[in-house]
């Protein structure tokens, strides 16, 4: 099972750094994985949990939301053993559900790579693609409560 919380504490976030680090920056300084808004008292933070063998939890999917005209979802990342197994999926309806209430939607700067996944979870496309260096080709994709 999956698990969804916020993350508060120093302790809960070095993992959100480490899978920055691997998934999204692999090779990238550390200090590129802490974004502006990071420290920000209304980001917020989630971490994807699940239990090993022996009952120990480990967060294996993160995402953020920033106050960023609007609200902006940045630095979701899965590790490489848990994709394609949910964890992504439940981070972004758990997002969804937190905002839903309040400003009814956000928006991302979605790779490529990341964009069926996304519209799979009702996101759409705005604009043209465009190039981030060293990253690679985005879109820009909106999500609107219903």
């Amino acid at each position: 099972m999956i698990e969804v919380r916020r993350l508060q504490s120093a302790e809960e976030m070095a993992p959100m750094f480490d899978l920055r680090a691997r998934v999204l920056r692999p090779g990238a300084p550390p200090e590129e994985n802490h974004f502006a808004g990071d420290d920000d008292a209304d980001t917020i933070h989630l971490g994807a949990f699940v239990e090993d063998e022996s009952g120990v939890s480990r967060c294996v999917g993160i995402a953020s939301l920033f106050r960023d005209n609007g609200v902006r979802l940045r630095g979701m990342a899965v590790d490489f053993e848990w994709q394609r197994r949910g964890v992504g999926i439940a981070l972004i309806r758990h997002a969804q559900r937190l905002i839903e209430q309040a400003e009814g939607e956000m928006w991302c700067n979605a790779r490529l790579i990341a964009v069926p996944f996304y519209e799979k979870l009702g996101w759409k496309i705005e604009g043209e693609q465009f190039d981030i260096p060293d990253i690679g080709p985005h879109y820009v994709m909106r999500w609107r409560a219903e």
